[in-house]
């Protein structure tokens, strides 16, 4: 018997996460107590001390530094958990210390969606290509009873996300949150709200608030990511996607996103490299593929994104798109989840008016300086 702990509480043994790992039960010969917890990750951390730890754990990408760090983890080369096919960028989460964690179970990243039909009625033939074309169509879509465009901004995880792709468009860093790119990054962001084109409620909004309000016809044009797209197709809403627009043009590096399956280092060796058979049978591309589907995660691997984008043409943008894509942790590593906390105080007070760009930048910038 092996346990797992993930925070999937929406997904029951019906569901594709519940047959993935039903079949690799059956394919490992295990039984497989999971355990479901919204709040598990703090758990985890919490039960190190007292050495109540599972035997698998489904890890948020970017906390995996700090789990490792922490000496929860046990790396790949002491469990033989494989990797090696593994897309490079998404792993780079997965790195501590120059050793690999885990491997992922699929993953996505953001890019801009826009309803093709309201910029034809207002005139605007192809979606923006800079964030000077993003904010004059974001202001020309806006109207008594919908917004140009919508991003969440909410003071957790969903909003620090979304954040690096302004952040990084802008040529700003995490580690350098108050040098140009930063500082251009918060303001463009207040910007937006003074025209009008983008609701103050986004400082409220998760990523599912956006595209119900996208969904419902409040919002014209959103930044959000891959597993939207079942429900929009469910709705029947009109969309497009387009990569983010960097500032002065290109595509906005993006930020990844997904989860890993770690082997916990429980000490016990038979039953990690057990935990890691188990983990290898998860993260092969053939076994992923349902549970990939139904989220429209994207699958780790040059060919399994490849098969993927042949056979849905819906993701052929995002296979694009993720190539280049970065792990927001890579430059902070077990300080990241620290330094979002910064990150979203920083963008929650310019977007309420109670700090201007400089200042919260700086603020920030010497918050993430002191955890270093």
């Amino acid at each position: 018997e092996l346990s797992l702990w993930d925070g999937f509480t929406q997904y029951d043994e019906n569901s594709p996460w519940g047959r993935l790992l039903s079949g690799c039960e059956e394919q490992v010969g295990v039984t497989l107590e999971r355990t479901t917890d919204a709040t598990y990750a703090n758990t985890l951390l919490q039960s190190a001390a007292s050495g109540n730890l599972p035997d698998l754990a489904i890890a948020e990408n970017s906390s995996i530094p700090q789990f490792a760090k922490a000496g929860l983890l046990a790396d790949n080369e002491t469990t033989g958990l494989d990797a090696s096919e593994q897309m490079e960028n998404v792993l780079a989460s997965a790195v501590y210390d120059g050793k690999t964690y885990g491997a992922s179970v699929g993953f996505n990243t953001l890019a801009l969606y826009y309803n093709p039909d309201k910029l034809a009625e207002a005139g605007i033939e192809n979606p923006p290509t800079t964030w000077d074309e993003l904010r004059e169509v974001a202001a020309k879509l806006t109207t008594d009873d919908q917004t140009g465009l919508g991003f969440s901004s909410i003071a957790n995880e969903d909003g620090a996300f979304q954040f690096m792709v302004f952040l990084w468009g802008a040529g700003g860093s995490v580690t350098d949150v108050d040098g140009d790119g930063g500082v251009e990054a918060l303001t463009y962001l207040k910007q937006l709200i003074d025209d009008g084109s983008v609701s103050t409620d986004v400082v409220n909004w998760n990523q599912q608030d956006v595209r119900d309000q996208y969904m419902a016809g409040n919002v014209a044009m959103m930044l959000n990511g891959t597993w939207q797209l079942n429900e929009l197709d469910k709705a029947g809403v009109p969309y497009a996607v387009a990569p983010f627009p960097g500032k002065d043009g290109g595509n906005a590096e993006v930020p990844l996103g997904g989860e890993f399956i770690e082997v916990i280092a429980t000490g016990n060796d038979a039953r990690q490299k057990k935990a890691a058979e188990f983990a290898q049978c998860m993260v092969e591309p053939d076994s992923m593929k349902e549970w990939a589907a139904g989220q429209t995660y994207l699958i780790p691997t040059e060919a399994g994104i490849a098969e993927q984008a042949e056979s849905d043409p819906r993701l052929e943008i995002w296979a694009e798109i993720a190539s280049s894509a970065r792990s927001k942790a890579a430059e902070l590593g077990p300080d990241y989840p620290q330094a979002s906390l910064s990150l979203q105080t920083a963008f929650q007070s310019v977007l309420t008016g109670t700090a201007s760009p400089e200042d919260a930048a700086a603020k920030a910038q010497a918050e993430i300086e002191s955890i270093q």
